[in-house]
């Protein structure tokens, strides 16, 4: 049983929603709880990206040499990596020196499922396009709350021009964790770990958070990536992350299909990147029912690997448990001549008989089998093996 939530506006910027408790003798309701702040454009990563450069750094037009068709000039080369080393002091002289902007709403969203007593994660969802859909419609959304009630998570989800698209600084996240922890009754909320999704220029989120966040965040998902080179992040090599195309997608063939799927395999051979991306056949930009499935085995399986079994967040920050590149498997990457549904060749990372440096990293065996379907496929079927718990 749930019980709507009890909207109360105030005169100040923050807007809260506060749980109706539930009436005496009633089972136990899913918590939903919702406010909306008004935040300074300045939080914006596109504000950060524009005003605040670190030391010697070049900056590039914006202007993509198609002529070339996948040759980036040199400016391109340099703005392509967005492994900034930008510091929360950078940001803030920059926001004392240029000004804050305008203030947008940004609206919050915290769903914990019934008899939940402790979160064990948080599912974060950048709200931009995909992140907010998976919420409106009905079969992705039981879903998603379906692996949530399974492994003891919340879904955290904010959207706004403010933080949509990436945001600065990092703390700002943590801070609206800290406030839901102690809004909801769940003070594990201030430490649990997290998983992040991001689509399209919501990849400015999902990538580049855990460049510097790695210590809480399990794994990531780039979906359709509007900008393929926000992905580049060696600080998030050692984190799982998987960046999932669409062959039809517009964005995927600006400049070239070639050089945006070039992304993961030069992670994986220049920093050893626990990273795979798939490429979901005639689909473009948006995901569809048949994508979501593969997501959660991501989810379910990096999360297995990632996250003690007995973690308690009540007690503090959980320490995640580091994977060895060797431990896993690899995937022959999606061949762009070929286009469609792909036989990819995969194997344990020992016997792996092609490039082991640029191929897809599988975290076990049961991923790679799904991860295996979906490029053959274009979806994966339910099986006792997709739930690794």
């Amino acid at each position: 049983m749930r019980v709507n939530p009890l909207t109360m506006k105030h005169s100040l910027p923050l807007l809260t929603a506060l749980l109706l408790a539930p009436a005496a003798g009633l089972q136990a309701t899913d918590i939903t709880l919702t406010e909306t702040a008004q935040l300074p454009v300045s939080h914006s990563i596109g504000w950060v990206n524009a005003n605040v450069k670190t030391k010697g750094q070049q900056t590039w037009n914006g202007v993509l040499d198609e002529a070339k068709w996948g040759t980036p000039s040199p400016q391109q080369v340099l703005e392509r990596n967005w492994d900034w080393n930008i510091t929360d002091q950078q940001w803030a002289d920059a926001v004392k020196q240029k000004g804050e902007g305008n203030r947008i709403d940004v609206k919050f969203d915290l769903w914990i499922p019934e008899g939940v007593e402790v979160v064990k994660g948080i599912i974060v969802l950048s709200g931009h396009g995909s992140g907010t859909s998976v919420f409106v419609n009905k079969t992705q959304r039981q879903m998603l709350e379906a692996v949530a009630r399974e492994l003891h998570l919340a879904t955290f989800k904010f959207v706004g021009d403010p933080m949509q698209r990436g945001f600065w600084p990092k703390t700002l996240l943590y801070d609206r964790l800290t406030d839901f922890a102690k809004k909801s009754g769940h003070p594990e909320l201030e430490h649990a770990p997290l998983f992040l999704y991001g689509h399209s220029n919501g990849t400015g989120f999902s990538a580049v958070f855990p460049s510097t966040e790695g210590a809480r965040v399990w794994a990531w998902v780039s979906m359709r990536p509007g900008i393929t080179f926000q992905v580049y992040q060696p600080g998030a090599a050692q984190v799982p992350g998987l960046v999932i195309f669409g062959e039809d997608d517009q964005f995927l063939t600006r400049p070239s299909k070639e050089e945006n799927l070039s992304v993961v395999p030069a992670m994986r051979k220049n920093h050893h990147a626990l990273w795979n991306f798939a490429v979901e056949p005639k689909t473009g930009h948006g995901p569809g029912d048949k994508t979501w499935p593969f997501v959660f085995s991501f989810l379910r399986h990096s999360f297995a690997a990632r996250v003690p079994a007995d973690a308690d967040p009540r007690k503090g920050p959980v320490k995640l448990h580091s994977l060895a590149e060797e431990s896993g498997l690899l995937g022959q990457n999606w061949d762009v001549s070929k286009g469609g549904y792909q036989e990819l060749p995969l194997a344990p990372y020992a016997t792996f008989a092609a490039d082991r440096s640029t191929a897809s990293w599988l975290i076990n065996a049961a991923y790679a089998a799904d991860w295996q379907a979906f490029q053959r496929d274009g979806e994966i079927r339910s099986s006792p093996a997709n739930n690794p718990r």
